[in-house]
């Protein structure tokens, strides 16, 4: 039996109800169908009953679309081993994945500026103290920071690999599908045109007419639900494929962001940690010499006015040196 011909461009599959199956398949087939279907019926029912010829083109419509089974059931268990795969060697909670993204935020918990013990009575120089520790711990950080972010990277790598292997072989599975809704549609052509040439025949030919419902609609009828048995299993297969390649895009985008943005968080922190202690320490010896300036001038004002002897100057100038 000839069989209709497969979509270049298949539209999206979508799940389709048994026995209506007609506006999901490719307008352009269903033209080629029609005929074929007609030509089928035609030479079907002018055949004897119980002949080889009978015989043989029922045993065709018995095989309608089984390539196309075992192409789809041999396709979804390739992508359904690789998903497998996938998950215990990406993405598994024991994945090297997972353990990278879990060494990130245990590396950035251990650099977190609000870790940082200033304010209080402690002096600037305490606090730059502090400050110095905390940028060398950040410093013993960077080369396991840079090892983890390396390895994050190479498994986003492999998920755009795994995505793109997703990609090509779900269209792949786009083609079978349309080609299962072509075959279903043929299948549901061939039970309506049968059923009203049977009843036409009845009437003139019981004996023809109830060989031709037991002998060829009834298969027709069993491949026509077998087709569209398949078909829905295959299409809720492809549906399936595009929530992994959705999931997948997800996490692509999330380690993206932990390697880009979460890094870019901490390195700024740092430095505006540093730039707060700079300017810390920076207002602290502003404020120390604005004092010490004051004491001068004060010291400086009593000298002037005679208010001291000789001895208590240098004892002034001493404490005001030692402001400075």
């Amino acid at each position: 039996m000839s069989q209709p011909s497969k979509s270049s461009n298949p539209a999206e599959p979508q799940e389709v109800p048994p026995g209506f199956v007609s506006e999901a398949v490719d307008p352009l087939a269903i033209e080629t169908i029609e005929r074929l279907a007609v030509a089928q019926v035609d030479a079907l029912v002018v055949v004897e009953p119980g002949s080889a010829e009978l015989t043989r083109a029922v045993a065709g419509i018995d095989r309608l679309g089984e390539r196309d089974f075992v192409a789809t059931a041999a396709m979804s268990g390739r992508l359904l081993d690789r998903r497998f795969r996938s998950i215990d060697g990406l993405l598994g909670a024991k994945a090297p994945m997972a353990r990278q993204l879990a060494d990130l935020r245990k590396a950035a918990a251990q650099i977190d500026p609000a870790k940082l013990k200033l304010g209080s009575k402690r002096s600037p120089e305490d606090e730059m103290r502090e400050f110095d520790r905390y940028f060398e711990r950040f410093a013993r950080a960077q080369p396991r920071l840079q090892e983890i972010l390396d390895e994050l990277n190479e498994g986003r790598l492999l998920l755009e690999q795994d995505n793109a292997t997703i990609v090509q072989e779900a269209g792949s599975l786009g083609t079978e599908i349309e080609t299962l809704r072509q075959y279903a549609y043929l299948a549901e052509r061939l039970d309506q045109l049968l059923t009203s040439r049977i009843e036409a025949i009845a009437e003139s030919d019981p004996t023809r007419a109830h060989a031709l419902k037991v002998d060829v609609l009834a298969v027709v009828r069993r491949r026509r639900q077998e087709i569209l048995t398949q078909l829905a299993i295959t299409t809720q297969g492809f549906a399936a494929l595009r929530i992994v390649e959705e999931n997948n895009a997800e996490v692509i985008r999330a380690v993206a962001s932990a390697i880009s943005t979460t890094t870019a968080a901490m390195r700024t922190a740092v430095m505006t940690a540093q730039a707060a202690a700079s300017q810390r320490m920076t207002l602290g010896h502003l404020q120390a010499a604005r004092l010490a300036a004051r004491t001068m001038a004060d010291q400086a004002a009593a000298l002037e006015a005679g208010v001291t002897g000789p001895a208590r100057g240098a004892a002034v100038l001493e404490e005001a040196w030692g402001e400075v």
